[in-house]
């Protein structure tokens, strides 16, 4: 192979390049034995089909260094978190480029809105996720004993759930968050999809890519089914505990091989995923721009999760110190970038996180302010861990609203702060919440006619025996 013919893995192709040589015989493809020029993203496509790598001829055309230099163009993405940081690219205000993993992808933040509110969505998406734990549960069982599994079910499955993300984001979220911890073995795998197809929906990506992602992110740990449980559980493994470990990747991808599961981006991202920028993960060791864009997406998110939610409770990581932690991480584990963008899309308070106001007063995010991540709607409660407790409704997007709100609500320092903000979140064990009856308060709409309104617990007379939470639930169980 001649020094101006370069080896390029197939998420690295770009128009423009030059196709000299295939990983397998021209006669097992339609192109021609000549070679061919890249000219469209169709091209691409095709070429996906059948390869995994491709030889490009850098004299005919274009060269995979040139296409990485032009995306190190410097970005002038903020790490604020607000709308306000956004958009100064000198680009279009709908669309920015970011560089990541050496290659650029567009982000798209106004690709989707929010169609339906909240409460609409909550009953849909339970029966979409709980459709989704019982055919992922299926499907894994009949990997593990080496057969085929019901693809389509499971594809229906993820449909459903990127539909219901797209449609109302929180609503998942919500869910998530109410389900008891180790309630299921597949948690951190739904939970890792979400958190990808959350960062998939807030940078545009097009739907069918949303899918493959929340697929891939789904079935990534599959091959974990077969190694001991003790293994997992481990936090100390010796050198060759940690290799039998790695081996999950590997046996994931066999699984689905022997049942038949022939989607090359969804094996990619799986391949790929727990590869990391700096050429640290496994199980090859690649680094930077021979990482796909998907895989890396699929790997912050289950990083991201396993901070939150990790296998040994007493690590446990509030969302706020799991950003931080992942923005420790940029340029090592993942790109800045892609790190930057995806703190973007979570938030530092996702929907179900306890906070504390400059006030002092404690409240629930109730949802997220797609344009000011830092206002998210709040439900404020007052003495809540007495029977007579009540609570409101703020914005704090809105932070005069939301200051008169607090003031006719009994909250005198609502106007003796500079800022009305949030100052931290607070991990709800502290308060002793039962998170299996606070999914009452999102059966409330949130809404310019109701947003005013207290909930005054003391006119009900079963409150001041079951609780707040419990007359909530009661309240909101119609």
């Amino acid at each position: 192979m001649s020094l101006k013919q370069l080896k390029v893995f197939i998420h690295e192709l770009d128009v423009g390049m030059f196709v000299s040589a295939l990983d397998k015989p021209w006669a097992e493809t339609p192109f021609p034995i000549q070679g061919f020029e890249i000219k469209t993203g169709a091209d691409i496509s095709r070429v996906k089909a059948y390869c995994d790598y491709v030889f490009v001829d850098t004299e005919k055309g274009r060269s995979p260094l040139d296409v990485a230099s032009a995306s190190a163009a410097p970005s002038n993405f903020s790490v604020k978190l607000d709308s306000q940081s956004r958009g100064a690219t000198g680009r279009s205000p709908n669309s920015r480029t970011q560089n990541c993993n050496s290659a650029s992808f567009l982000v798209k933040p106004n690709t989707y809105k929010k169609t339906v509110e909240l409460a609409k969505e909550i009953p849909a998406a339970r029966r979409v996720m709980n459709n989704l734990l019982g055919c992922l549960t299926l499907a894994t069982r009949q990997l593990v004993r080496g057969g085929a599994f019901n693809q389509e079910q499971l594809r229906e499955s993820v449909d459903d759930m990127v539909d219901s993300v797209i449609r109302c984001p929180d609503a998942f979220t919500w869910l998530l968050r109410l389900r008891a911890k180790d309630t299921h073995s597949h948690d951190h795998s739904v939970r890792s999809s979400l958190w990808a197809t959350q960062f998939g929906r807030h940078i545009g990506l097009d739907v069918n890519e949303l899918k493959d992602l929340c697929l891939a992110t789904l079935l990534k740990d599959v091959g974990k089914v077969k190694l001991d449980r003790t293994l997992l559980h481990n936090m100390s493994r010796t050198v060759d505990e940690e290799a039998e470990y790695r081996s999950f990747v590997s046996q994931s991808v066999e699984q689905l091989h022997k049942a038949g599961f022939e989607n090359r981006r969804v094996l990619n991202i799986i391949k790929f995923h727990c590869e990391r920028f700096n050429g640290g993960g496994f199980p090859k060791g690649v680094s930077g721009s021979r990482i796909p864009f998907l895989a890396s997406v699929a790997g912050i998110a289950s990083d991201f999760d396993m901070l939150c939610n990790p296998r040994e409770a007493g690590d446990t990581m509030s969302p706020s110190q799991a950003t931080g932690r992942l923005y420790e991480l940029r340029g090592t584990d993942f790109a800045e970038n892609l790190v930057l963008e995806f703190i973007q899309s979570v938030g530092l308070y996702p929907a179900g996180t306890i906070v504390e106001l400059t006030t002092g007063d404690c409240g629930m995010v109730m949802e997220q302010n797609a344009k000011s991540r830092l206002s998210p709607r709040i439900a404020v409660f007052d003495k809540i861990t007495e029977p007579d407790a009540q609570c409101i409704f703020v914005d704090l997007k809105n932070e005069q609203q939301s200051r008169n709100r607090l003031k006719s609500f009994g909250k005198r320092r609502s106007y003796d702060v500079k800022n009305l903000a949030i100052v931290r979140d607070i991990e709800p064990d502290s308060f002793g919440i039962e998170y299996s009856l606070l999914e009452n308060l999102i059966a409330r709409p949130f809404s310019a006619a109701n947003a005013d309104a207290v909930m005054d617990i003391t006119t009900m007379p079963a409150a001041r025996n079951k609780g707040f939470f419990s007359a909530l639930k009661e309240r909101f169980a119609s």
